[in-house]
């Protein structure tokens, strides 16, 4: 009998925790606790724990797919390659869109990014993570100078004071979600706004019922009282900062008056919010990228600056991220080049007909609604580089077979800028490949010999380093150690815990602060009378694991226990929750758990306002 650990990465969260692969006889048989990972310490939710399952799921694709005759018909990794090159040779570079994944390694996604310049010579490369992620990671870049969240996880059990806003950390990002309840058996203060009482308000000192879309406007509001009660920290704001009057004029319309009018709460309780974010320092705030906006990380970034809480410990804008590897995907370069087109962006220039094929690596874009996936019938190529038959791969015309995160090398980078080694345990199931493998054999296959001839993961991550400064210095062997590096990695032994503990990454030096105004969304009306509070969804891994199936079998609209009388809804009705960008037909949980006016829904159904209509009896 052949057993070991295996110690790796979790392929979910961007929380990064750190597990042991149990390998009995070649096979994944379970998750052991990996104890001297930082991250987590050993503990992990429910989607870690059984991480395994997915890896030996029988609806693995695991041989190539050429759709003939709108079928599917297994194929040779030769006839895939040809017919993928003899396509793509067809098309203009500019035609060509190509979507690389939050969820596949940064030696992957490098690989990718080059095959997208290269080889196909289209500046049209994004990652499907951006979709939720660009507006924020441009967002504390433009306020520090980098787009990646300030602070350590652990850092967070260290605040004093903790605003959770646009984020369900206990439920989206459990282990980071244990530092907010560690916190807080340290005497830590914990707000949460948030339309619904959450498991992670459920813990807070207060709680704010903030309508969605309204978060801008309570955070203007807190910095505006802050400044109004003279708590601002003069000293860091005069150092360390650039800014800081047109911030001021431009919080001062948000009065507690105006603000509990806009957000629906109470005016003493915006007064009560920013009391509590200035009795103590450090500080911390955590957002969530998939739930936030431009204009809302600026406004949180705001604050920090304002009230001196970056560049030290316990403090900061911690943005927590939905994928293992959406950080790292933005690192490599997954990003569209000079007048390329983001992902939303390619969805537009193909229902115009302008982009003429899509290459679409380990996503499931298909899932973000049903104009998506009605414009992915109309591309007159796709590609699709996966483990499983999702919505966006049964529209292929071919499939290639994706390695799981147990079955290849490689290294993700979780929301803390902790880059961690993924390790291969067994081997991929049937014809199946890590990514980059199959990036670079189509790459030889359509000419590009030379610049795709790595043997190995180790050698695609040296390479990343000589061309992606915070990862300068950094090795496999480096990366060996549970503490990994946290670039930039200059900083010490295991990288920067802390960014900007002596400066900012911007061109002076200083923390921009920014006018951030509140813009009303789309509200709702009487033909959309409820606004959507975002619910975190099930994804291509979750829904091929059995255990995390039989704890949530379905998807379901949350609907609070008045409107649901109203409308005759009960839990278990069947629901059609239709917005302007389309509908889609739920079950009702029915609670006392979330404001009336407000229903929750998975983050994939793209819509600020909705109508509901009772479709059967439960």
């Amino acid at each position: 009998m052949d057993f070991k650990y295996v110690p790796s990465i979790c392929p979910y969260c961007g929380t990064g925790c750190g597990i042991n692969l149990v390998v009995k006889d070649g096979q994944v048989k379970g998750i052991s606790p990996w104890q001297r990972n930082p991250v987590n310490e050993g503990k992990v939710c429910i989607r870690g724990n059984k991480s395994f399952e997915f890896v030996n799921s029988a609806e693995r694709i695991t041989t190539p797919l050429i759709k003939k005759d709108g079928k599917f018909a297994e194929a040779s990794w030769e006839d895939a390659y040809r017919e993928i090159a003899s396509k793509l040779k067809a098309v203009k570079g500019d035609e060509i869109g190509c979507v690389a994944s939050a969820r596949t390694c940064n030696e992957d996604n490098y690989v990718f990014k080059n095959f997208a310049a290269n080889v196909v010579k289209t500046a049209n490369i994004d990652y499907c993570g951006r979709r939720c992620n660009a507006d924020a990671v441009r967002g504390l870049t433009e306020a520090f100078g980098q787009g990646a969240m300030t602070n350590s996880i652990t850092d967070i059990s260290a605040a004093k004071a903790i605003l959770v806003i646009g984020s369900n950390p206990l439920e989206e990002n459990p282990l980071a979600g244990r530092r907010v309840i560690m916190a807080r058996k340290n005497g830590a203060k914990v707000i949460v706004a948030d339309a619904r009482t959450s498991a992670t308000a459920k813990i807070a000192d207060l709680h704010l019922a903030v309508n969605p879309g309204t978060e801008v406007a309570f955070v203007n509001g807190v910095a505006a009282a802050i400044i109004k009660a003279g708590k601002e920290n003069k000293d860091f704001i005069a150092k360390k900062t650039a800014n800081f009057e047109k911030c001021k004029a431009a919080v001062a319309p948000c009065t507690p008056d105006a603000v509990a009018k806009i957000c629906g709460i109470s005016a003493e309780a915006v007064t009560k919010a920013a009391e509590l974010f200035t009795a103590a320092h450090p500080a911390s705030i955590i957002t969530s990228a998939g739930a936030v906006s431009g204009d809302l990380i600026r406004a949180c970034a705001n604050l920090a600056l304002l009230t001196g809480n970056v560049g030290v410990a316990g403090a900061g804008v911690n943005l927590l991220r939905g994928k293992s590897n959406a950080q790292g995907a933005m690192d490599v370069g997954c990003v569209p080049a000079d007048n390329g087109h983001t992902v939303p962006a390619m969805i537009e220039a193909a229902a115009a007909g302008k982009i003429k094929a899509l290459y679409i690596m380990g996503e499931n874009i298909a899932s973000a609604g049903s104009h998506v996936a009605a414009v992915l019938d109309k591309v007159g190529f796709l590609v699709v580089q996966d483990m499983f038959m999702t919505e966006t791969a049964a529209k292929a015309h071919v499939i290639l077979p994706s390695a799981s995160f147990a079955e290849r090398d490689g290294t993700v980078t979780n929301s803390e800028r902790r880059i961690q080694r993924v390790t291969k345990a067994v081997e991929p199931a049937g014809k199946s490949k890590a990514d980059w493998q199959i990036v670079c054999d189509l790459a030889k296959a359509m000419g590009a010999e030379k610049d795709f001839a790595f043997t190995s993961s180790e050698e695609i991550f040296a390479e990343i380093t000589k061309h992606v400064p915070a990862y300068a210095g950094i090795t496999y062997t480096k990366l060996e150690a549970p503490e990994a590096v946290q670039w930039p990695a200059a900083g010490g032994k295991f990288g920067t815990a802390v960014l900007y503990a002596d400066k900012f990454a911007t061109k002076d030096g200083k923390g921009a602060f920014a006018a951030v105004e509140y813009k009303a969304g789309e509200a709702v009306s009487a033909e959309y009378p409820f606004a959507v509070a975002a619910q975190w969804p099930m994804g291509t891994l979750s829904m091929n694991t059995p255990s995390i199936v039989r704890e949530f079998p379905e998807a379901k609209v949350i609907i609070s226990k008045a409107d649901a009388e109203n409308l005759g809804i009960i839990t278990g009705s069947s629901v059609k929750v239709s917005g302007k960008s389309g509908s889609v037909t739920l079950a009702a949980t029915v609670t006392t758990a979330i404001k009336a006016g407000v229903v929750s829904l998975p983050l994939t159904f793209a819509a600020a306002a909705v109508k509901l209509e009772k479709t059967e009896e439960a």
